[in-house]
């Protein structure tokens, strides 16, 4: 299928790319990008994590707000980009922030593809490849394009990273490791254990660790800039309290990415059945191609997956004690494997393709053919339903699109800027709408570990009840509660206002409302006394 002459290139360096060229790949990775997610902001990542950036640099915005006002981890994405929310809106920050990250990855990626495979545009197929199997055949729902946060550049130094791997220039790929976890400590943490264990495979006796010191030492104080603020969330704060907000933060908040077999049966086999496949496809075409450095992005992808099946091992061996077991899966052991494998796959199929339809081979019409029919296929899906309803991912859960804009608008508009709210459960852009604070809502969960125990006794309280059976049940709308309840809760939290539907009205002073939304004001109970 392939011969070792062409595909064994590890010692020679790719020929040099046109610079019009290389451009133009770029330009169209960016706008294959832009069509996986381009979507009206904010993602639902953006309202949680320009909301911080904005709130840092300007504390007044949003004050009061626990999540915002809980501690930051992202040191260096607030320090590099925060300052951009001084200028522009929180919507023109979005578009400036993903303009920047799909950039930097589509320029990560063209290198990288170019040195693997020297072709005109192969780069173009390789990402559309990629950026499909990481949305099709994830294990644990990371994505790497999307909307704009630490995540997506600190994806971009790793893709740098293993660009150096394929020419075993090992000091500059510790340097790129390292910006990539003071980005980002668990992205870039990974992939500093996954390649630690490529160099004792391959390389422990032709480069020597000494050698690597200059990078290994630079690479180490960039990455202390990420590992710090992390490790600083638990500093001072008693054994039980560490203990509780890791259990919260893995079972109840975020078990989809953190505690997979907790998730219904259905889910768990559908996510490994498919993340399962992948590795297939892997193992095939890494016996197919003779391509060393493509081998390398093979070895990085199981690796990954070695770090996946620790992860679930974990979760096995601790399901009698979730206390333990939280305190270890808290760290995304299933992260790397949702980047990787469909990157090696991505990218050793397009050098198997790139060089049958050099040879002339029948298999890689057909096999081209097919990889842009599952692309094509697969970007429809995602273009035909933000055709039909435009609306933002962060607002896909509320009931009436035009009418929460609307209510939104208003509170914006006639209410004084440290108004605090209570808000609906599910709503992820209140603050990037109104810049109001709202108690608590289950998107927003802080980091540390104090503020996440808060959070969640906040949540439970206003959004969750039990019966006389100890049954816990969800509270559909603030609405559903009785007026004298939502009257102590506002009281309680000190909010000055309740956002909420129209479902069933309470019995308290309406300020606003409109088909969907009403926006009740609490009175001071002493004032409305005096009357």
């Amino acid at each position: 299928m392939t011969t070792p002459a062409a595909n064994n290139h590890e010692s020679f360096p790719a020929p040099r790319q046109p610079w019009p060229q290389r451009l133009a790949e770029i330009a169209l990775i960016v706008l294959l990008f832009f069509t996986l997610a381009g979507d009206p902001p904010p993602n639902v990542n953006e309202t949680h994590y320009l909301s911080r950036l904005k709130h840092y640099w300007n504390p007044s915005w949003c004050a009061g707000d626990l999540f915002l006002e809980s501690r930051d981890t992202q040191v260096l994405f607030i320090w590099l980009f925060g300052w951009v929310t001084k200028w522009l809106s929180l919507p023109a920050t979005a578009w400036a922030g993903r303009l920047l990250a799909w950039t930097m990855l589509a320029w990560a990626w063209q290198r990288l593809s170019w040195r693997l495979v020297p072709r005109p545009f192969a780069a173009v197929l390789s990402a559309a490849l990629f950026v499909t199997l990481n949305a099709i055949a994830h294990l644990a729902g990371e994505w790497v394009v999307g909307g704009v946060e630490a995540k997506c550049f600190a994806y971009g130094f790793v893709l740098l990273a293993l660009r150096e791997l394929v020419d075993r220039n090992w000091n500059r790929l510790w340097l790129f490791l390292g910006a990539a976890t003071a980005l980002h400590p668990l992205v870039g943490g990974w992939s500093v254990l996954v390649c630690g264990a490529i160099w004792l495979l391959n390389d422990r006796r032709t480069v020597s660790l000494f050698s690597m010191l200059p990078g290994l030492g630079g690479g180490l104080l960039l990455g202390l800039i990420g590992v710090l603020p992390a490790l600083s969330l638990t500093w001072n704060e008693s054994p039980e309290i560490v203990a509780e907000a890791n259990r919260i933060y893995v079972y109840d908040r975020l078990p989809h990415h953190l505690a997979l077999l907790s998730l219904p049966r259905e889910e768990v086999t559908l996510r490994v059945v498919r993340h399962a496949m992948l590795f297939v496809a892997l193992a095939a075409l890494g016996r197919a191609t003779q391509n060393t450095p493509v081998r390398r992005m093979v070895q990085f992808a199981w690796g990954a997956a070695t770090l996946a099946v620790a992860g679930l091992i974990i979760e096995l061996a601790l399901s009698h004690d979730r206390l333990l077991a939280a305190r270890l899966l808290r760290y995304y052991w299933y992260r790397l494997t949702d980047f990787a494998a469909p990157m090696a796959v991505a990218l050793a199929a397009t050098t198997l393709i790139a060089t049958g339809v050099g040879e002339r081979k029948k298999w890689a019409a057909w096999s081209l053919a097919s990889a842009v029919l599952l692309v094509g296929a697969f970007m429809t899906t995602v273009v035909q339903p933000r055709a039909a309803n435009p609306v933002p991912p962060a607002d896909a859960k509320m009931e009436d699109f035009a009418a929460w804009v609307d209510v939104c608008q208003w509170i914006a508009e006639n209410t004084p800027p440290d108004a605090l709210f209570l808000t609906p459960r599910l709503n992820h852009s209140f603050k990037w709408r109104t810049g109001r604070p709202e108690v608590v809502n289950r998107k927003d969960i802080p980091q540390d570990a104090a503020s996440i125990v808060e959070w969640h006794r906040r949540l439970n309280d206003i959004h969750y009840y039990e019966d006389a059976y100890d049954v816990e049940y969800v509270v559909g709308s603030l609405s559903h509660l009785t007026t004298e309840r939502v009257r102590d809760l506002s009281q309680k939290y000190d909010a000055n206002f309740v956002l909420t539907d129209r479902d069933q009205l309470l019995s308290l002073p309406v300020a606003y409302w409109n088909e969907e939304y009403v926006v009740y004001r609490i009175e001071d109970e002493a004032a409305t006394r005096g009357r």
